[in-house]
């Protein structure tokens, strides 16, 4: 059996705790927008055109170069705790 190291443990819990945090947070903030954007009320309505115009002339360019920026630094993270656990 190998040998109980507490910096893996403490952060797998942290991993564990920052993840459900994630998950918890960001089903609330989705709940409560469909909440606000549900029914006839006039506001709502304008509310719901705004956001739809919004999401209609987003500049894809800078959003794509941030979402290529974020899948790169996942990228290197995961290969540097595969090679943790490969050394390790």
């Amino acid at each position: 059996m190998a040998e109980f190291d507490l910096f893996v443990f403490f952060r797998t819990t942290l991993f564990m705790f920052l993840a459900i945090y994630t998950l918890l947070a960001g089903a609330g903030t989705i709940w409560r927008v469909t909440r606000a954007l549900r029914g006839d009320d006039p506001r709502n309505r304008l509310l719901r055109l705004y956001l739809s115009y919004q999401l209609a002339s987003v500049r894809l360019r800078p959003l794509s170069g941030e979402l290529l920026m974020i899948a790169v630094w996942a990228l290197a993270l995961c290969s540097i705790w595969w090679l943790h656990t490969r050394i390790g």
